[in-house]
């Protein structure tokens, strides 16, 4: 099989596996458009003139060119939601590739509006998510190429890699626009920024950590 075969195999796997979230649509397609001119507004987009529609719409390539991984965390993710892919606007799904260097890291983060299915193409990963109060129970495993693994609408999920090689997967989630909050960025890079004596008091740390943490992240909200 092909490598473009196998991308179309997974992207077709994982897409399978999710379940919408958003509200059904009420007609086959709302092609989003940022100009209001004879459009309709549905679930946050203009709708484009159904009769103005064309396959350019949605469709999206690239999903082919590994991100760049040259950063602090050694990953890249490359997203295909509602603001990439127009059409993609009422359907109740997205796509991302994620691409990871050896022992790169998606840190911990969640998705408010989406439950996502991973798939991994390439390399070997350490992913999980931690349940909700008052357990937060770890749910772990170690994946290798072709394994799919579930996160949970809302909970915060990570995906290490164990390698010394690059790995890549792709994840559907259960969104046209799923929204992402990154855990340590939310909290020690805030703008403004978060009272030390609050999250010293939330993590039981010296103030002094608390500014070296901020510091940490800040420059990345700016």
């Amino acid at each position: 099989m092909g490598s473009h075969q196998l991308v179309a195999l997974v992207l077709f796997a994982v897409t399978s596996f999710v379940l919408a979230s958003d509200p059904s649509p009420l007609q086959d397609f709302c092609v989003a458009v940022d100009e209001p001119h004879n459009a309709l507004f549905v679930n946050g987009k203009f709708c484009k003139n159904p009769a103005l529609v064309t396959a350019d719409d949605f469709t999206l390539g690239g999903f082919n060119i590994p991100g760049n991984t040259s950063n602090q965390l050694g990953s890249f993710v490359t997203p295909a939601n509602v603001n990439q892919l127009p059409g993609l606007n009422t359907l109740g799904i997205s796509l991302v590739r994620i691409d990871y260097a050896p022992y790169g890291l998606n840190p911990p983060h969640t998705h408010p509006r989406a439950t996502e299915a991973l798939v991994v193409l390439k390399g070997t990963l350490y992913v999980g998510f931690v349940t909700s109060n008052p357990d937060n129970r770890l749910i772990a495993k170690v994946l290798n190429e072709g394994d799919v693994y579930t996160f949970p609408e809302g909970l915060i999920h990570f995906q290490f890699n164990i390698g010394k090689t690059d790995a890549v997967a792709f994840a559907g989630l259960g969104s046209q626009n799923p929204g992402v909050i990154t855990i340590a960025n939310a909290v020690f890079g805030s703008d403004p920024r978060i009272s030390d004596v609050v999250l010293a008091k939330a993590f039981q740390i010296d103030e002094k950590l608390v500014d070296y943490l901020q510091a940490q992240f800040w420059p990345y909200i700016n």
